[in-house]
């Protein structure tokens, strides 16, 4: 009888996504990536001309970090994933904040974003009531909001299901420029 309760609550969790879709970040082109828990990465994503090997991409990628993190604090930047296939050069790099991000890109004199600022807050916990500026329409759905401040080309873990000025998105994609919030599951 037990066994009979376990399966058909695995069904279940399994006919409804419990949790919904987790979206992962395998980009292909530069941008950045929010997380629901706050987390912040970045991916370099670039053609390139010269016969590299992917062992010497995350050679040179892996100094740059630890260069970075003995001048500030250890472990503030971290390299999660260095290649190239079809002469395609991709760097995903993870943070500790917005503000080591930025440092790191002025660090390496990436110029593939350009942000002043970027939170994400669970719903839930903010009074969205006393922030300025942000006003969600009735009958929109989510459970994270990210506020950015910049240009930059934006990857969610979640659905998005709002994007403030009416900037285009698709699935957990959207590009922003200037003051946006982007709601998402």
């Amino acid at each position: 009888m037990k066994k009979g309760y376990l399966i058909a609550i695995v069904m279940l969790l399994l006919l409804t996504g419990c949790s919904g879709k987790a979206y992962s970040y395998n980009p292909d082109h530069s941008s950045i990536f929010l997380a629901k828990d706050g987390t912040i990465k970045s991916a370099l994503v670039e053609e390139i001309d010269i016969k590299a090997k992917s062992e010497e991409l995350e050679s040179f990628a892996n100094t740059e970090v630890e260069d970075f993190n003995m001048l500030n604090a250890q472990n503030q930047v971290k390299l999660e994933n260095a290649g190239i296939k079809k002469n395609i050069a991709k760097l995903i790099f993870s943070y500790s904040s917005f503000e080591c991000m930025e440092e790191f890109a002025k660090f390496t004199q990436d110029n593939s974003f350009d942000l002043k600022s970027v939170e994400v807050y669970k719903l839930s916990d903010i009074d969205i009531s006393r922030m300025d500026s942000i006003e969600i329409p009735v009958g929109i759905k989510g459970d994270y909001i990210a506020i950015i401040d910049g240009k930059a080309d934006v990857y969610t873990e979640g659905k998005i299901t709002f994007v403030s000025n009416n900037i285009e998105f698709n699935d957990n994609t959207a590009k922003v420029d200037g003051f946006n919030y982007i709601i998402f599951k």
